[in-house]
């Protein structure tokens, strides 16, 4: 699964000129790199996995973290208010190789799924790339700094994330999802296995008529779907129900986490009289999709805050991470006029989490 999404966020690296998206794509290569490192991989990853590492090998070590000669390029982001201060932060070159990497990973998936299609798939790889826009927008001594400073944070943003894995807000435990949720038939490709390939073939089936034999096929499924939480699951089905199971938690956690964001910004709205800075801000649902990331960011640190923590100090890491996910260095949080919307927005996620009335309870 890991090469496929190598290749995908090489995909979307290599087919838009929009500096804003470069940067979305490149904190999700960022946390694929660091991923490599996970030694908890599936056998299909661990594949994968091993030449990263050793591609990488020059500026992350084997465990990793920096090596002798990196620590130097970590410096910069250490951070008294982040989850990450003393982290490896991967210097330009290694971005580059990522990058490269991404992209030949997407020239050989678009091999295999249209074999000599056109002449481009007999073209030198590197070529290519060199002639890219990305890679010339990424090389050329033209590209105004600003531009490397914004990737690179970008980069070493996911590459933190990556390794300090998925925020509470996302691996909180739910109760077994017997009906799968809607992305299910989008996050499952053709997996291997009987009870991949049963399931396949049921939902292949046509709708019958009769009231009974449809009843009777849906009691199949959920039986299917309630083999994916034992604790016996047979290896040939491992990778399907690991992938079940991580779908539905994932999808019952993500709209916790929505609901938890949301809270979060309507408090800081109402503390302050529905203006965020300067200006008027709407209503949640008026909100894009890339302004809200820095909110679950927020909630993210408001969930993870250490036991004993103190409420101000909790704001302050959380702001910082805010702003992080924004790409930008956050205000002092001494001098900062924003300091008790921001503290009304950690207390209203808060009281949101405590109540406890996101969709845990999915099972039926």
């Amino acid at each position: 699964m890991l090469a496929v999404q190598e290749a995908g966020y090489g995909y979307g690296l290599f087919t838009t000129k929009r500096p804003d998206l470069w940067k979305w794509h490149l904190e999700n290569l960022g946390q694929l790199c660091a991923e490599a490192w996970d030694d908890g991989l599936p056998e299909e990853d661990s594949e994968w996995a091993d030449p990263y590492r050793k591609k990488f090998s020059r500026w992350i070590d084997d465990s990793g973290h920096a090596d002798t000669d990196y620590k130097a390029n970590a410096a910069d982001l250490q951070s008294r208010h982040g989850r990450f201060g003393g982290e490896p932060a991967p210097p330009w070159p290694m971005l580059l190789e990522a990058v490269k990497s991404a992209c030949f990973a997407m020239i050989e998936a678009a091999k295999q799924v249209r074999p000599g299609a056109s002449e481009r798939a007999a073209e030198d790889p590197t070529s290519r790339l060199h002639r890219s826009y990305l890679w010339q927008t990424l090389t050329s001594d033209d590209t105004p700094q600003e531009h490397r400073v914004d990737a690179l944070r970008a980069f070493r943003r996911g590459f933190r994330i990556g390794r300090r894995g998925r925020p509470r807000t996302l691996t909180r435990p739910i109760h077994p999802m017997l009906e799968p949720p809607a992305i299910w038939e989008i996050a499952a490709p053709a997996l291997p296995g009987p009870s991949a390939t049963r399931e396949r073939a049921l939902r292949a089936l046509p709708v019958p008529d009769d009231a009974k034999k449809l009843a009777a096929r849906e009691h199949e499924l959920r039986a299917l779907y309630a083999s994916a939480w034992r604790d016996d699951v047979p290896e040939e089905d491992r990778l399907w129900a690991a992938l079940y199971r991580d779908t539905c938690i994932l999808w019952v956690n993500n709209r916790r986490r929505t609901a938890l964001a949301q809270s979060a910004y309507e408090g800081y709205l109402q503390s302050s009289d529905g203006r965020f800075g300067s200006e008027p801000a709407g209503p949640w649902r008026s909100v894009g999709t890339f302004a809200k990331e820095p909110w679950y960011s927020l909630v993210d640190r408001v969930e993870d805050a250490p036991e004993g923590e103190s409420e101000p100090a909790t704001a302050e890491a959380a702001v910082w991470e805010y702003w992080d996910a924004l790409y930008r260095d956050a205000p002092s949080w001494d001098s900062d006029p924003d300091r008790a919307h921001w503290l009304a927005a950690v207390r209203a996620a808060r009281r949101k989490a405590q109540a406890d009335d996101g969709p845990r309870a999915m099972g039926r």
